[in-house]
């Protein structure tokens, strides 16, 4: 018995040929390899050039593209191989759907990734706790991981012939009524990323708000904990701290320190000229200080006015007390030996007879 190959490859099967289903084999067989080749022998030699380098950007792009799995490689290989073939209309539409679920899903994962890679760059730039970055980076998470499935389910949905503008517009009404009714959320989670990203503060800075004074220790979506001087905790909204006039203690290298000394009027002149040298040597006396000026000023109501501005070449709070003390208790030594006295609150009544 003779077997006619031409015969049996131009055989139909399914509305195509034998020939047709080995090409395809082939086809898939070829694209496979060619794929698995560039992940395990190309990908990976990118790979250790990439780890290199000082930069983490290629590593990053190393990351993106490890994580497309080999169920993607197959699907992309076989996608390849059934081109060719005649298919009925129901398997081709089942597969378009598989593909486009299976790759959007990857595109998402991707995408999450970079996401992801820059909330922890912006994050690490800021000087906060591992505590507070982990926070920080998870709050930020959350918002962005559900705005990018929001997106990959529209995305597929109008890929599959849904009236996505319906759906936008149902959205965008209830987005609307959302909003006009959490207006005040909306408020201070825009300012938690205005925070984040304009760095007015960081976790463990010494701030002045208003009224409120204290350690910051933590920065949440919605509100902002302060630990006061007394040692109680106080909670603002985000909205409320950005709306109000901050100082910032952090940064403070340099204190500019301003009071006055007032004398009894009946000192005299000599003394009176005497008095703005004695307070430089008092202030020079001290470490950490740089003497600006001491002048009378002003001739007040009960008083002779000098004012004396120095700087304290540091920001600790501790350090400028301590110090304001020891120049205090000088200029009150010195002003004894000097017999100047200090003026207080009097009143002289003459009466004419």
């Amino acid at each position: 018995m003779v077997i006619d190959a031409p015969s049996i490859l131009t055989t139909q099967f399914l509305d195509n040929t034998v020939l047709g289903y080995l090409c395809s084999a082939v086809t898939f067989a070829a694209a496979l390899a060619a794929l698995y080749v560039l992940k395990h022998i190309v990908f990976a030699r990118l790979r250790a050039i990439a780890s290199g380098t000082e930069t983490d950007l290629d590593d990053l792009a190393m990351d993106l593209i490890q994580k497309i799995r080999p169920l993607e490689y197959n699907l992309l290989a076989l996608y390849l191989a059934i081109r060719t073939l005649n298919r009925s209309p129901g398997f081709g539409r089942a597969a378009n759907i598989l593909l486009l679920i299976v790759f959007t899903y990857r595109a998402v994962t991707m995408v999450q990734h970079l996401l992801n890679y820059w909330t922890n760059k912006i994050v690490s730039q800021r000087g906060l706790t591992e505590a507070a970055k982990a926070s920080v980076v998870h709050s930020t998470q959350v918002i962005l991981r559900a705005i990018l499935w929001v997106a990959a389910v529209l995305f597929i949905l109008g890929n599959l012939g849904v009236n996505v503008s319906a759906v936008l517009t149902g959205l965008g009404i209830g987005g609307v009524a959302v909003a006009l009714a959490a207006q005040a959320i909306l408020g201070d989670l825009f300012n938690f990323f205005v925070i984040l990203l304009d760095k007015p503060f960081n976790i463990g800075d010494f701030v002045v708000s208003d009224s409120v004074s204290g350690t910051i220790e933590h920065i949440g979506l919605k509100s902002t904990r302060i630990r006061s001087i007394s040692g109680e905790m106080i909670v603002v909204s985000n909205s409320n701290l950005l709306s109000s006039r901050i100082r910032n203690y952090k940064d403070l290298n340099k204190r500019r320190v301003v009071f006055k000394t007032g004398v009894v009027y009946g000192t005299g002149a000599e003394k009176l000229r005497k008095v703005p040298a004695l307070i430089k040597a008092v202030v020079l006396g001290q470490d950490g200080t740089e003497f600006e000026r001491s002048n009378l000023y002003n001739t007040g109501d009960f008083s002779v006015d000098f004012e004396t501005v120095y700087y304290i070449t540091s920001g600790d709070y501790t350090l400028y007390m301590n110090t304001q003390e020891r120049i205090l208790l000088g200029i009150i030594e010195g002003f004894a030996g000097e017999g100047i006295e200090f003026a207080y609150p009097t009143q002289t009544l003459f009466i004419n007879r």
